[in-house]
C-alpha cells in the first residue's frame, strides 16, 4: 500500500535547452506530475514530442513505495483521441480511484493542443487498478511504456531506483544514480536527459530545472533546505510552468518551417493588380486535421513584429507599433496552401512576412503554451523588388490555332529589352522588343519571356504557355422515339456542361418545348398520322468556355385511339355501348369517366344507360407500350356524343264534332275525327238514305249541297292507345 508523507507536490521535468537536437529522438515525455494528500487532486502531465504520434496501445503506470514493483499499468485504448497527436500537445491525466472522483472537467478537443481526461474513463483507457497512479513520497516513479514494452520516458523522486527500475530497459545498473549534496541525478541510457530527486517537506510545490548542474543550482533558493519553491502554477494546472520548459513546449507546438526568402510578382485581375508570392510549405505529416496554417502580415517598412504566442489574430487587425505596425492581411487555414495574392491595396512599396502557426485558441483562455503557437524563428520573408516584374498572360485555346501571349503594358518595367524564347535557357530569341507574341500552335506549348531590366528578385526568364485544351466532350440522354400526348425528356450532367441550349431546327408544327436553356429539356408531341423524323441540337460549354454542339434526331410513333358509341344518336334512356378503337394492340384504359353518369371501370368496352342531357361526355387515358423502342404512350382523349331530345307529347284528341257549318270561317267545315284512325264510315240523312261512305276516312266529308238537317253516321275507329278498332255511332247537324 502506498502512503502519503506530504500534502502536495509538483515534480516537473525540464528538458535540456542546450541540446535541442536530442529532443527530436523522443516521442513523448512525462513532463510533470502533482502529488497531493488526496488521489483525486493528483495529475500527471505528458508532452507530445513527435508530430503525428499515435498513443494507441501505450501504457502509463507508477511504482509502489520503494520502486520495488509496479502497479498494473493503464493502457491507452484504440480511440481517435489518441491518434494523430500533434507535436506540443499537452495531455493532463487526472488521478482517481474511479471516474466519478475526477474533480476537473474533461477536455477532448485537440484543436488547441490540450487534452484533459480522467485515468478511469473507460472510453479512453483500459486496465490498471484503483491504486494505479496513486502517488506517495519516495515511491513515485511515473513511466510511459510503448506497445513493444519499452520504457520510453519516466520521472520520479526516490532515493534509489529500486529493483524494478534496476535492470529495466533504460536503467541497467543502480550506479547510474549519483548522489550529490543537493539532489540525486541519473543519466538514462535510452534518452539523454538528467533527472533530479529532492528531499521533500510538507507542504511543498517543487519545480526542478533540467539542464546543467549550474542551471540546477541557479534555480535553488539559498539558505533553505528546500529547492526552488514555485506556487504560481496553481491557476494553470499542468501548463503554467515558466522559464526553459515553457520555451521548449512553445517550440514543440510551433510547426516546423524552413526559413526562406521568396520573390513576389504582380498579378492583374480585372484591371486590378496585386502581389503574388509562394513558399515552401510547412512540414505537416497529417494535413487532414487542418491544424497548421499561415499568418500573413503587411506593411511598407519591412520591419515586422513577432506574433504573441497563444494569441489568435484576425484579418484586418493591426499588430505591432511604430515602424513595426503591420496589418494582418490573411489567416490561411491548412498547411497545403503555399501561395497568396493580395489585391486589398496595391502598392509598389508593400512588404510581407508569413509566419506558420499551429492550433487554435481555447475560448476565453490565453496562455503561451496552450492555444495558437507561431514559429517565430523560421518564417517567410517576401523580398522587395525594384519595381513590378513582367506579368505574362497565358492563352488557352479550345482547339489548335493562333495563340496570343503578351506582357501587360501597364506593369512593364523601365527601359530595356523584351526577349521571347522557345527554350527555358539559351537559344536565340524568336521575337524581340514586342509585348505580344502571336504564334500558331498545334498543342500545348511553353515559351519564355525575358525582361533584361528586371530586378534581381524576378526570374530571368518567365514561362508563358499556349494551352490547347483536350477535346471537349459530354454525353446527353435522349429518347429514340416519341408518341402523341406523352412528354419526352432530354438531359445533360449540369456539373460537366454549362449553359446548355436545346433547339429543334426546322421542326414540324405543333411541337411544344420547355426549359430549352436548362440541363433538362421537355418536348410534347402532337398527333402525326405517319412516322416523322425530328432533328434536335444540344450545345454546351465547359469551364474554360469551350463550346461543342451535337445534332441528333428521334422519330414519332403514331398512336391515335378514339371512342365510338353504339347505337349512334341515342336518346334518353337508351342503353349504349362505348368502345375504344386504336390502331395498336395491347392498350389499356385508365380513369374512364362518363358525364352525366358514374365513373366506370378500365375495361376497353363499357355499357351505360343514357341520362337526360344535350350530350354524353366520355373521357379517359389510353395507354400502350409501342413496339418501337418499347415506348410508353398515354393519350388523354375526350368525346361528346349528342343525345337526341325526347319527342314532344301529343296533344289530347279533340272530341268528334257534331256540327258542320259551311259559312267560310274554316271552323267545323268537315266531319273531323282528329287523329283517330277511321274505316268503314257511312253517313245517312234523317230518312235513312246513305249520303256518304269511305273505307278509310280522312276527315274530308262536308255537306257539299246537302240540305241542312240532322245526319247519322257509323264507323270503326282506333285511337293510339287502343289495341284494335271499335264501332261507334253518332249524329251531326249540318247548318247554313
Amino acid at each position: 500500500m502506498q502512503h502519503r508523507l506530504f500534502k502536495s507536490l509538483i515534480l516537473n521535468l525540464f528538458l535540456l535547452t542546450l541540446l535541442p537536437g536530442l529532443l527530436m529522438g523522443q516521442e513523448i515525455v512525462v513532463n510533470e506530475y502533482f502529488n497531493s494528500a488526496s488521489q483525486n487532486d493528483e495529475w500527471t502531465e505528458l508532452v507530445v514530442v513527435k508530430d503525428n504520434l499515435s498513443l494507441v496501445g501505450w501504457f502509463i503506470g507508477d511504482n509502489n513505495a520503494g520502486t520495488t514493483s509496479w502497479q498494473p499499468k493503464i493502457k491507452f485504448k484504440n480511440h481517435p483521441l489518441w491518434q494523430h497527436l500533434r507535436a506540443g500537445t499537452i495531455i493532463t491525466i487526472d488521478h482517481a480511484s474511479n471516474n466519478s472522483n475526477c474533480n476537473d472537467p474533461e477536455d477532448t478537443d485537440k484543436s488547441d493542443g490540450y487534452i484533459r481526461v480522467c485515468c478511469r474513463n473507460s472510453t479512453y483507457f483500459e486496465g490498471g487498478s484503483t491504486t494505479t497512479l496513486f502517488l506517495a513520497d519516495e515511491g513515485d516513479f511515473v513511466q510511459l511504456v510503448d506497445p513493444n514494452g519499452k520504457m520510453v520516458h519516466a520521472i520520479g523522486h526516490d532515493d534509489n531506483p529500486g529493483s524494478s527500475v534496476e535492470g529495466g530497459t533504460c536503467f541497467n545498473v543502480s550506479s547510474r544514480w549519483t548522489n550529490t549534496t543537493a539532489a540525486e541525478t541519473a543519466t538514462r541510457p535510452c534518452g539523454n536527459f538528467l533527472f533530479y530527486r529532492f528531499a521533500m517537506q510538507s507542504p511543498t510545490a517543487l519545480k526542478a530545472i533540467c539542464g546543467t548542474t549550474a542551471d540546477f543550482y541557479a534555480g535553488m533558493q539559498t539558505g533553505s533546505n528546500n529547492p526552488f519553491i514555485d506556487t504560481s502554477d496553481t491557476p494553470f494546472t499542468g501548463i503554467g510552468n515558466s522559464g526553459p520548459n515553457n520555451n521548449w513546449i512553445t517550440k514543440l507546438r510551433a510547426p516546423v518551417m524552413t526559413a526562406q526568402t521568396v520573390c513576389p510578382s504582380l498579378s492583374p485581375v480585372g484591371g486590378a493588380f496585386g502581389w503574388t508570392f509562394s513558399w515552401q510549405k510547412a512540414t505537416d505529416p497529417y494535413p487532414a486535421d487542418s491544424t497548421i496554417g499561415y499568418l500573413i502580415l503587411k506593411n511598407e517598412t519591412g520591419i515586422f513584429p513577432l506574433p504573441a504566442q497563444g494569441v489568435q489574430y484576425t484579418a484586418g487587425q493591426t499588430i505591432g507599433t511604430g515602424n513595426a505596425a503591420s496589418q494582418v492581411v490573411a489567416v490561411l487555414k491548412g498547411s497545403g496552401r503555399d501561395y497568396f495574392t493580395d489585391f486589398s491595396a496595391f502598392s509598389l512599396n508593400s512588404r510581407y512576412r508569413v509566419y506558420a502557426f499551429r492550433y487554435v485558441n481555447t475560448p476565453n483562455f490565453t496562455h503561451p503554451t496552450r492555444g495558437r503557437a507561431y514559429n517565430t524563428d523560421d518564417y517567410i520573408t517576401v523580398a522587395q523588388v525594384a519595381g513590378p516584374g513582367p506579368v505574362v498572360q497565358n492563352d488557352t485555346l479550345c482547339q489548335p490555332g493562333l495563340a496570343i501571349l503578351y506582357i501587360d503594358p501597364v506593369v512593364m518595367p523601365g527601359p530595356g529589352q523584351i526577349l521571347w524564347f522557345a527554350n527555358q535557357t539559351g537559344g536565340n530569341p524568336i521575337l524581340v522588343n514586342k509585348d505580344t507574341l502571336k504564334i500558331q500552335v498545334s498543342g500545348t506549348t511553353s515559351y519564355w519571356v525575358e525582361i533584361q531590366s528586371a530586378s534581381a528578385c524576378i526570374q530571368t526568364r518567365r514561362e508563358v504557355k499556349a494551352v490547347v485544351l483536350p477535346p471537349f466532350n459530354f454525353s446527353y440522354t435522349a429518347p429514340d422515339s416519341a408518341c402523341q400526348g406523352t412528354p419526352i425528356f432530354f438531359g445533360v450532367d449540369p456539373t460537366k456542361v454549362f449553359s446548355p441550349k436545346w433547339k429543334l431546327p426546322g421542326s414540324l408544327p405543333g411541337i411544344e418545348t420547355s426549359n430549352s436553356d436548362s440541363a433538362f429539356w421537355q418536348i410534347n408531341i402532337p398527333f402525326f398520322p405517319q412516322k416523322e423524323w425530328i432533328k434536335f441540337e444540344i450545345s454546351g460549354r465547359n469551364q474554360r468556355g469551350c463550346i461543342i454542339t451535337y445534332t441528333d434526331s428521334f422519330y414519332t410513333v403514331p398512336f391515335s385511339p378514339r371512342f365510338v358509341i353504339e347505337p349512334e344518336n341515342p336518346g334518353p334512356g337508351t342503353l349504349v355501348t362505348i368502345k375504344v378503337i386504336a390502331q395498336k394492340n395491347n392498350y389499356w384504359v385508365e380513369n374512364w369517366a362518363v358525364s352525366p353518369g358514374p365513373i366506370l371501370s378500365s375495361n376497353p368496352i363499357i355499357a351505360t344507360t343514357i341520362a337526360a342531357g344535350d350530350s354524353l361526355k366520355v373521357s379517359g387515358e389510353i395507354s400502350t407500350i409501342l413496339p418501337q423502342d418499347a415506348r410508353f404512350c398515354k393519350i388523354k382523349i375526350q368525346n361528346a356524343f349528342p343525345v337526341q331530345p325526347p319527342p314532344e307529347p301529343e296533344p289530347p284528341l279533340k272530341p268528334i264534332n257534331n256540327l258542320i257549318t259551311d259559312n267560310g270561317d274554316g271552323l267545323n267545315a268537315v266531319l273531323d275525327f282528329d287523329s283517330r284512325e277511321v274505316k268503314n264510315l257511312e253517313i245517312f240523312n234523317r230518312w235513312g238514305k246513305k249520303v256518304f261512305s269511305s273505307e278509310n276516312y280522312t276527315n274530308n266529308w262536308k255537306p257539299d249541297g246537302n240540305e241542312p238537317g240532322c245526319y247519322f253516321y257509323s264507323a270503326e275507329i282506333k285511337e293510339k292507345t287502343d289495341t284494335g278498332f271499335r264501332k261507334i255511332r253518332g249524329w251531326v247537324m249540318v247548318a247554313n
